[in-house]
């Protein structure tokens, strides 16, 4: 064992993993070779031993080129952060910070005060605090509003969002009691009202992640809801989920109600999402007056919930974009939603140039359940051949390369393509000589 350490093949091994770690490596395909009588080969021991040791320690979380025409895509990861904006909260996140420390006595302080300002600046709301997800926030509000009381919901707003999580169970394990008004297709601001007694403690509004009701449909306006609300004497919650800052009407989506919106119009609280359409990392917003803010902040729930100083970091210089009005430049979603069409023709063809790969017109869905029937046009690369290869081969490259199957032809979407990305895109194209 001292000999086949100490040997030159085995230096590298060594230097990289630790002389023990290498040691019970080795020890393990020693076993193997007598187990099979094979030949020790100690080159051939030392890449073995090199590749158990590298597949024992790594993640198998990669980095993936998303050609799939889904920019907020939740299998992949749903919004990339901006280099520059991961840089700066680098900064904060790499050494010691104020977390938890008011720099103004030197006494101990209160992370969830550090997004207040900024919330406020852009949501006009009272207080703000954050969780390490939406569903979380929407748990901890429930929780703290409605524990051991009725929220009241309409039947078409009791979704399923992705991985089975369903809000009944949401607000149930939140402490409270699920009241469901009206129907799947048609619930009216009557039916609100009617259930309302002294058992109730709120009632909540849920964004139709991944999904809408057409047809024979009826759903009170905000107004409405608002209008019931302030009479009876309960608060509106609202689980926007999607995070909407800004409007959407710009990059030809149809129009919606913006958090700043929903709360000017009188809702009482809204929970969403940070890495949908605000475009940082994982964090739930609780946005709201600060009555019941504080009722979060209280709740021992809020610190099984709580988000970590990277998120705070990422999420505050996200939110700080978008207050300096320099979200198309500093969030990726909105620099590839601002991209015009013939931009992306461009890329494109530059990319395919010397190959028999096609530009063509595409769609492109802005995914996370954010606008679940609606797409914008984009321009895609349509790699000639049988398609089902394809998608696996440009899988197997190093970063992987997730496309989509259209109309038996695999295509890979410009849009969410950064310039390395193209790069790498290009290069796997002319590996194969296509």
């Amino acid at each position: 064992m001292e000999r086949i350490l100490s040997s030159d093949a085995f230096a590298g091994v060594v230097s990289n993993f630790g002389r023990d770690a290498v040691k019970d490596a080795v020890v393990g395909y020693l076993d193997t070779v007598r187990a099979e009588r094979g030949h020790f080969d100690e080159n051939v021991a030392a890449d073995e031993v090199l590749n158990a040791l590298t597949a024992s320690t790594a993640s198998t979380l990669r980095r993936v080129i998303n050609g799939t025409g889904i920019i907020i895509h939740t299998n992949l990861g749903r919004s990339p952060i901006d280099a520059e904006v991961w840089s700066r909260a680098a900064a904060i996140t790499t050494g010691y910070s104020n977390l938890e420390y008011d720099l103004d006595d030197g006494s101990r302080g209160r992370r969830d005060e550090h997004l207040t300002a900024i919330c406020r600046t852009l949501f006009g709301c009272e207080a703000a605090i954050l969780t390490n997800n939406n569903a979380a926030g929407t748990l901890l509000l429930l929780a703290a509003v409605a524990g051991g009381r009725e929220v009241i919901v309409s039947r078409g707003e009791l979704v399923e969002i992705g991985g089975s999580f369903r809000v009944p169970d949401v607000i149930q394990q939140g402490g409270a009691r699920l009241h469901e008004v009206g129907t799947t297709n048609r619930t009216r601001a009557a039916d609100y009202d009617a259930a309302i007694t002294d058992a109730s403690a709120a009632m909540l509004r849920v964004h139709r992640s991944n999904f809408e009701i057409v047809g024979f449909t009826e759903s009170p306006s905000i107004e409405e809801l608002v209008v019931i609300s302030k009479k009876r004497g309960i608060p509106l919650l609202y689980d926007e989920g999607s995070g909407r800052v800004v409007d959407l009407v710009p990059y030809g989506f149809t129009s919606a109600p913006t958090i700043r919106e929903l709360i000017a119009l009188g809702v009482d609280a809204v929970t969403c999402s940070t890495d949908k359409l605000i475009g940082a990392t994982q964090g739930g917003l609780i946005l709201g007056s600060e009555e019941i803010i504080n009722r979060c902040r209280k709740h021992p729930l809020m610190r099984a919930l709580r988000a970590g100083k990277e998120s705070y970091a990422i999420i505050a210089e996200t939110l700080r974009a978008f207050a300096t009005g320099r979200h198309e430049s500093e969030v990726p979603i909105y620099r590839m939603l601002a991209t015009p069409l013939d931009e992306l023709r461009t890329r494109a063809a530059e990319m395919v140039s010397g190959t028999s790969c096609r530009v063509i017109d595409s769609a492109c869905a802005l995914g996370g359940g954010t606008t679940p029937t609606e797409t914008i046009p984009s321009i895609a690369i349509e790699v000639p051949g049988n398609a089902s290869e394809f998608a696996s081969r440009f899988l197997q490259n190093d970063p992987p390369i997730a496309g989509r199957i259209v109309d038996d032809r695999f295509t890979i979407e410009v849009r969410a393509l950064s310039d390395g990305d193209r790069q790498a895109v290009a290069r796997m194209i002319a590996t194969y000589n296509l």
